[in-house]
């Protein structure tokens, strides 16, 4: 199998070479989403990934707390689902189970506790790659899973850190943009795969409980941006200046 090469210009990483990967997920999709083509691509090499689930996503259509409960077990459900459809029988996804919609309000002995989780989880399965969410992003949920990951990553490096965009900002902060590099990977060969992991996520795309329509539902023209045959991340230079 040709190696897919992560490249900006003369830059290259071999995917090969990326030892262990772990993919920060803020809600079930956005692994797919940012990285399907990667989990993708990973899966076909039979290289070692994970998914960090941070929340379950419960808060993306209102309802009473039974309501939530049951949309967390469907959101759970589709993310494993999506996942065996990029090519992981067996999807190692360790979740957290912290509130979604409020990562930034979460108590500071939670945020330690999770802070000693997620070290443990790189150390466990000896992480060298990591991607996660933008420090930019608009979601509230998708900064918070940086810093988090940043603070983590600080007793325990990893050999790459890369971020993926769900939902850019109008205007990019410049000690974030200077902090980044560039690269973008062909997924043209998982592309297929990528739109049928993406189609696990009904609950996202309109197809939820009568009783239950409003709320989320997946813009078309974040799936057209994110469906296409490259994917696009930013591998973080200086990881305090990017996060401050």
């Amino acid at each position: 199998m040709k190696v897919a090469l992560i490249s900006a210009h003369h830059h290259a990483i071999p995917v090969s070479e990326m030892g262990a990967v772990l993919v920060v997920s803020p809600h079930p999709d956005d692994e797919t989403l940012g990285c399907g083509g990667l989990i993708g691509i990973c899966a076909r090499a039979m290289y070692p990934l994970s998914v960090l689930a941070m929340t379950n996503g419960e808060a993306s259509h209102p309802g009473n707390e039974v309501w939530r409960n049951a949309l967390s077990k469907i959101r759970q459900r589709e993310q494993r689902n999506a996942l065996k459809a990029l090519g992981i029988p067996n999807p190692d996804i360790i979740q957290l189970g912290l509130p979604d919609g409020e990562l930034n309000q979460i108590s500071e002995a939670r945020r330690e506790q999770t802070l000693d989780l997620i070290r443990d989880v790189i150390r466990s399965r000896n992480i060298k790659s990591l991607f996660l969410p933008a420090i930019d992003d608009r979601h509230a949920d998708h900064r918070e899973a940086a810093k988090l990951l940043v603070e983590a990553v600080r007793s325990c490096p990893v050999t790459y850190v890369f971020s993926y965009q769900i939902w850019p900002p109008a205007t990019r902060p410049r000690q974030v943009s200077v902090n980044e590099r560039a690269y973008t990977l062909d997924v043209s060969a998982v592309l297929p795969a990528k739109r049928t992991a993406v189609e696990q996520y009904r609950s996202q795309l309109g197809f939820t409980e009568p009783t239950h329509t409003e709320g989320f539902r997946m813009p078309q023209a974040l799936l057209d941006e994110k469906l296409r045959d490259q994917e696009c991340f930013a591998l973080i230079l200086d990881l305090s200046a990017w996060s401050a």
